[in-house]
């Protein structure tokens, strides 16, 4: 009590530095919470003091790998707060790691990370050079790459090494190949570091979820807000180490792009000349818009890629970390509904034009292709004008009706016969002439357009199609779905005329292969979400649309590639070719996952190769060992006027194909110049190669670059 009353007199000084002394309310005086403030006091010593750093190296004595470890181990204890301790930490870490199957040194190790966490979160980012900005993300990799145990962190890692401390890449430090180099090192370590930290709060989730369940169960002991419980997962992985590296890349990549010669925009659909709509900022694209609500800019936080874009939407900006590919779905969608897609670095940018929501604003594509905007005036027209935006959403498409099924399988040779009853895909595949030798086409047969239908009205699945209507009629499309490729009954004769016609094009199916999965999943992908939204949205009638399924096999494929014969980019030559490729095959590529494929304009001289961006995909698809066949969708809804069906549908492969990360550091693609040049030469030839069987038309032209070097054309369509 005595205490008190000087504590109250005099014992502490105002912080709000009004000069007063003393506390500011009357004390009271409870004893009985001394021991649990003296555990609190305890427990401050103890997090700020070190003292279990101290007691930790003390534990392992006897313990460590040899002497230096020892001595440094507490050599960073002493040198605990300094920026300088982190290189120590790594080094120590490093050494222990031997001896980390014994529980004191495993206790010390976290603890090592745990400080080296606190001294890097007193790191301002935003104070530092660019140097020590790449300085510091290598340390924190180093750290984070002893914790995670990673390959897709460790190759990552590797080749950022490569670019900071080893040849640069064979280019100046700080020149515009050499940052276009370092933008993908660092969106491949972003991609990776928001992966780990998303299955660590995933984890910690379902361990919420499961004591949230158990807490509501009657006579619970034991019963937590349900409020913390909700968010714990994201909230405990804010914590974790990758957030430092993501706060550093946050400042560091802008810079990045910036010395490569890249502005804040990145374009993937120009649009309408005329972009004029009320500003919506939204968390993720919505599958319609409300009505009145056209035509809309909207501004979303994220992107899949697999998106449709509903009408009345004339842009849709989203940041850098959500970008999708040129060749993704939404891309397509985009620019064939001539709607402005752009990403953003700049997060004040993007920032500021939330804040316009609800407003009717003009949107601008500069010749740069920086994206700017002013509020719209009551003379600019373009698509603000109401009839038009209702005209374009009551817009339906036509689709034409296929014939009977001739046969019940096609093989490739027969395809320009049966035209009308094959979709793009495979009538486009004959188009094709590799007689010069310059590629080859896989060798292929489809089942045409009808047979589903003609399976469905057999007499063995009458039980299954009554049930079917039901299923449909619920819209429940994942049982819908699931329904028709677990319980379809495929007639002996179908099974009979694919498994002979692959056989005699070449393309045998492997004995015991489930291939019939294959060929039923591709059906049923008739009722994925987007596939029923997008029909809604066309004005398709259900009954309208119908799938064709085209087989072949898969390629050996060490790249996989997309060839725009006529480029997308803002003010690109006439005759430039718009080229990517990754490691691997397509389905990285037309699926839009993380990370960006290598992409370069190609122009008809030898000098005009430039490289946009190098590949940060971490991961690859590859061919199994034993190879596989896949069987690709091919409706009567694609390619055709005003509407690009392409991506709606499934293509599934007979074995699942493996992922598998990709060391960056040694790929040829990005470090021998000379080999990627003349495989970027070799697929511009490819592009007008193929664009001449079309007369000239432009095309996007999906292949393959096999093992052995050689071109594979999987399929070629008009390009959009």
């Amino acid at each position: 009590r005595e205490d008190l009353s000087k504590m109250a007199g005099c014992g502490f000084k105002d912080h709000t530095k009004s000069g007063a002394q003393g506390l500011n309310v009357n004390p009271v005086h409870l004893p009985q919470l001394y021991n649990d403030m003296q555990g609190y006091l305890g427990l401050l010593k103890h997090v700020h003091g070190g003292s279990g750093l101290f007691e930790l190296c003390e534990a392992c004595k006897g313990q460590y790998p040899d002497h230096g470890a020892e001595c440094l181990a507490f050599e960073v204890f002493h040198d605990r707060d300094s920026p300088f301790v982190l290189g120590k930490i790594i080094d120590l870490r490093g050494r222990l790691d031997s001896a980390m199957w014994k529980r004191d040194i495993l206790m010390l190790d976290v603890q090592l990370e745990d400080q080296f966490r606190m001294v890097a979160e007193r790191s301002n980012w935003g104070s530092m050079g660019r140097d020590d900005l790449v300085g510091m993300l290598v340390c924190m990799l180093r750290d984070l790459k002893l914790s995670r145990r990673s390959p897709s962190l460790d190759q990552g890692l590797d080749l950022l090494l490569r670019l900071v401390e080893g040849d640069h890449g064979g280019h100046q430090r700080w020149s515009a190949e050499w940052c276009k180099l370092m933008v993908a090192a660092c969106d491949r370590i972003s991609i990776v570091c928001a992966g780990l930290a998303d299955v660590v709060a995933e984890l910690l989730q379902s361990c919420a979820d499961r004591l949230k369940e158990a807490g509501e169960r009657p006579g619970a002991v034991f019963s937590p807000d349900p409020k913390v419980l909700a968010t714990f997962g994201e909230e405990t992985a804010r914590c974790l180490s990758e957030r430092l590296v993501a706060q550093c890349l946050r400042v560091l990549q802008p810079a990045l792009r910036r010395g490569a010669g890249l502005g804040p925009w990145e374009l993937v659909s120009a649009g309408a000349g005329n972009i004029v709509g009320v500003v919506d900022a939204v968390k993720a694209l919505p599958g319609e818009l409300e009505p009145g609500k056209a035509p809309c800019v909207i501004v979303t936080e994220t992107l899949t890629g697999w998106e449709d874009i509903p009408a009345g939407i004339v842009a849709v900006l989203l940041p850098a970390a959500h970008a999708v590919d040129v060749l993704s779905h939404v891309a397509i969608r985009a620019r064939n509904q001539r709607v402005l897609l752009a990403s953003c670095d700049d997060d004040a940018l993007l920032g500021e034009l939330r804040g316009k929501s609800g407003a009717r604003m003009k949107v601008t594509l500069g010749a740069s292709g920086d994206v700017t905007w002013v509020p719209a005036a009551e003379a600019d027209g373009g698509a603000a004008d109401p009839s038009v935006a209702a005209q374009q959403a009551n817009k339906s498409l036509v689709v034409q009706k296929p014939p009977p099924p001739p046969v019940e399988i096609l093989p490739l040779a027969k395809f320009s016969e049966h035209r009308k009853s094959l979709g793009g895909k495979s009538f486009h595949l004959s188009e094709l002439n590799p007689a010069s030798g310059s590629y080859t086409v896989p060798p292929s047969a489809t089942v045409p357009f009808g047979m589903f239908e003609k399976v469905l009205a057999d007499p063995m699945n009458e039980d299954f199609r009554e049930e079917l209507e039901d299923l449909i009629e619920d819209g429940d499309w994942a049982k819908v779905r699931a329904y028709v490729v677990d319980e379809l009954a495929l007639p002996k004769s179908l099974e009979d005329a694919v498994v002979r016609e692959l056989s005699s094009v070449g393309a045998p199916l492997p004995a015991g292969a489930d291939w019939q999965r294959a060929l039923k999943g591709v059906w049923a992908s008739k009722w994925t979400d987007r596939a029923v939204s997008s029909r809604k949205q066309m004005g398709v009638a259900e009954d309208a649309l119908v799938l064709a399924v085209l087989a072949q096999p898969v390629a050996f494929a060490a790249y996989a590639f997309v060839i725009h014969t006529r480029s997308p980019m803002p003010n690109a030559n006439t005759e430039d070719a718009l080229i990517e490729l990754v490691v691997g095959l397509g389905e990285s590529l037309v699926s839009n996952s993380p990370g960006r494929a290598l992409s370069a304009s190609v122009g008809p001289t030898d000098a005009s190769i430039v490289v946009h961006t190098y590949p940060s995909k971490p991961d690859g698809v590859f061919t199994p060992e034993a190879g596989t066949h896949i069987f690709r969708s091919d409706s009567n809804g694609e390619d055709l006027e005003g509407f690009a069906g392409a991506g709606l549908y499934d293509s599934i492969t007979v074995d699942p194909c493996p992922h598998m990360s990709i060391a960056y550091a040694s790929e040829r693609l990005i470090f021998d110049a000379a080999f990627r040049g003349t495989l970027l030469r070799k697929l511009f030839e490819l592009g007008r190669s193929v664009e001449a069987n079309f007369n000239g038309q432009p095309q996007d032209i999906e292949g393959a670059v096999d093992r052995q070097g050689n071109l594979v054309v999987l399929q070629s369509r008009p390009q959009v």
